[in-house]
Order: C-alpha cells, then sequence, then structure tokens
C-alpha cells in the first residue's frame, strides 16, 4: 500500500523565493483511524489469543511503561524502538541556587526501532484525486469536488 497525498499551494519558502511566490507541496493525509478495539481484534486473528487477552496485555504493557517511565528508566520496545523521558532546566549561578522549580516540563523522546526505519525506507505515495460529479451544483462550497477519490 502507499501514502496517499495531496498537493497544497502554499508560498515559497527558499531564500531566493520571488515576493508573493507560490509552490505546490505534498500533504500526506490519513484515510482512516485504527481504534484500539480494532487493533486489539487484528492482533487476536494473528494469534491464539481472544481480544480480550490482546487487550489485557496491552493494557498491562502501558501501565509497566508508565511505571518505568515516572522511574526513568529507558524502555526498550525491541524492532519497535525506545521511550525515555527528558527534560532540561533554567540555568543556575552556583550549584546552591539550583532547584528542581527550573526544571522545564518532562518530555517522553521516542527513537523508532529498525522495523519502523524499514517501512520509513520504503515508503511509497499515491497522490489522491478528487471526485468531480458533472451534476453537483458546483457554486462554492465544500462539495464533491473537494472529497478525495481513493482507488
Amino acid at each position: 500500500m502507499a501514502l496517499n497525498y495531496h498537493l497544497v499551494k502554499r508560498p515559497d519558502m527558499r531564500k531566493d523565493a520571488a515576493a508573493g511566490s507560490e509552490l505546490y507541496y505534498a500533504q500526506v493525509r490519513a484515510l482512516k483511524k485504527v481504534s484500539f478495539e480494532k487493533l486489539c481484534s487484528m492482533i487476536a486473528m494473528r494469534s491464539t489469543a481472544f481480544i480480550g487477552d490482546v487487550m489485557l496485555v496491552i493494557e498491562g504493557l502501558l501501565s509497566v511503561m508508565q511505571e518505568r517511565l515516572e522511574e526513568g528508566d529507558i524502555i526498550s520496545m525491541g524492532r519497535l524502538g525506545n521511550f525515555r523521558m527528558v527534560a532540561g532546566s533554567k540555568g543556575a549561578a552556583t550549584k546552591d541556587d539550583f532547584n528542581t522549580s527550573l526544571f522545564n516540563d518532562a518530555r517522553i523522546v521516542y527513537v523508532s526501532g529498525t522495523m519502523l526505519a524499514d517501512i520509513k525506507k520504503n515508503a511509497k505515495f499515491e497522490e489522491l484525486k478528487p471526485i468531480i460529479d458533472p451534476d453537483a451544483n458546483n457554486n462554492g462550497g465544500s462539495g464533491s469536488e473537494d472529497r478525495p477519490e481513493i482507488e
């Protein structure tokens, strides 16, 4: 399968671009979202586990990840990648002047693993074609011409 994209006209941001010039840029669009239940169902179909068992294991994984990340551990998910917590801080003139209120908000850093690196490397793209209905009233607005055609 390919990633779907459509073209969007935007200002030309190159250094040597003429004022007011525009270029077409590709914008990747997801057509569906896989729900947690659907994901668990798809996993269950590929194993001997029931959907409830899969949900239980994933919820357990999330619980352990939360616990371990809060403790500052790196969570290694094999081919999926690694998760870790990081946080920077504001500076203090001396060690004695430093306190934890100087920390910025913590964030979670994700580094993709080999499986996702391979997926990115092998990505293919397919343009979404708008559907144009000759019988539609084309007096502006968001009519059928704005909807992508999925082949």
